[in-house]
């Protein structure tokens, strides 16, 4: 009878930990992954703040979250990311492009020792990888143009809409579970126009005769204001006020070296001539300008002799008056 030798080979094996895997067993492992929030904020910033990549015009901080733990084999991947709408809209030194033209978002996850910047992609060293309560995000907004188009002055323009920006991933970016999420409000901008002035005026009328008073003496009285805005173009106003209006309020009283303010007096005209009041009642404006473009004004000023019958004391004399710039 012939016998049949059946040698049978059994292998068994264990499966190994080939991902890092979530932790939520006491006391080493931690809690389930956090979504950590920046609440909606304005930024505000000066129109002739410059194009800087160094200095933010805005930060924020996000809350702070629970422990996160992951069990891991030494050489799993892990790392932070961002979604949409900031993927595919890296620009330089990691920085992101917003919905608006010359402002840039920088996320950043401190994981209690130092901050990090968006995107990396790293290696475990260790067999756990821990996400500590500690941890929180920062939110950077920076200026990359020294103009920005903006058109909303009031209630200021969107840089972001509210929703998840980054998040920290472990094993694959793009699937999760992430550890921690960050999630914004939304962000807006608001630009404060910034106005350089001439500075203090002064019309010198030199040696005045009696003749030249009779016709009246004219002086130019030129100034300029030139306006820096965000807004695309801007409008100047200019009036006119004084201490020592005459009756009228058409003239600036002058007082005389005797001290007399009934025997001269000043009348300012526009650019075009018209008389200017010396109580702001009325107004010179130049519309449209675009933005560091000045508006200037050229006034004239005009020394006449006042109603009174005694002539001015011979001397210096002297008046004074308050222009008022308004940006619109």
């Amino acid at each position: 009878m012939a016998t049949i030798l059946a040698i049978v080979s059994i292998f068994i094996t264990t499966p190994a930990l080939a991902q890092c895997v979530l932790d939520t067993v006491p006391p080493e492992g931690g809690g389930q992954p956090v979504i950590l929030s920046v609440p909606a904020f304005t930024v505000f910033v000066d129109a002739d703040a410059p194009a800087d990549r160094s200095t933010p015009i805005g930060s924020w901080d996000s809350s702070h979250g629970t422990k996160v733990s992951f069990k891991c084999l030494k050489g799993d991947r892990y790392g932070k990311d961002v979604y949409p709408p900031l993927l595919g809209q890296a620009t330089q030194q990691r920085m992101y492009a917003t919905k608006i033209d010359g402002l840039e978002i920088m996320p950043m996850w401190y994981n209690g020792v130092a901050f990090g910047k968006f995107p990396t992609n790293s290696v475990t060293t260790e067999m756990r990888l821990d996400y500590p309560p500690a941890a929180f995000y920062r939110v950077q907004i920076f200026k990359t143009k020294s103009q920005l188009k903006l058109n909303n002055p009031q209630t200021g323009d969107v840089i972001l809409d509210p929703g998840k920006i980054a998040y920290n991933w472990v094993n694959n970016s793009g699937i999760g579970p992430f550890p921690q999420t960050l999630m914004i409000g939304q962000i807006r901008i608001i630009s404060t126009p910034v106005c350089r002035l001439d500075g203090k005026k002064t019309v010198n009328f030199n040696t005045v005769t009696p003749d030249d008073l009779a016709k009246g003496v004219s002086r130019p009285l030129n100034f300029s204001m030139t306006c820096a805005t965000d807004y695309g173009h801007y409008s100047a106003t200019a009036k006119l006020t004084t201490t020592t209006p005459d009756s009228d309020n058409n003239y600036i009283k002058v007082t005389d070296s005797a001290g007399n303010d009934d025997r001269l007096k000043i009348r300012i005209d526009d650019s075009s001539g018209s008389i200017m009041h010396v109580d702001g009642t009325n107004a010179e404006i130049i519309n449209s300008l675009n933005s560091n473009v000045p508006a200037q004004f050229k006034w004239t000023a005009t020394i006449l002799k006042s109603a009174s019958t005694q002539p001015p004391k011979r001397g210096p004399f002297s008046a004074s008056a308050e222009i008022i710039l308004e940006m619109n």
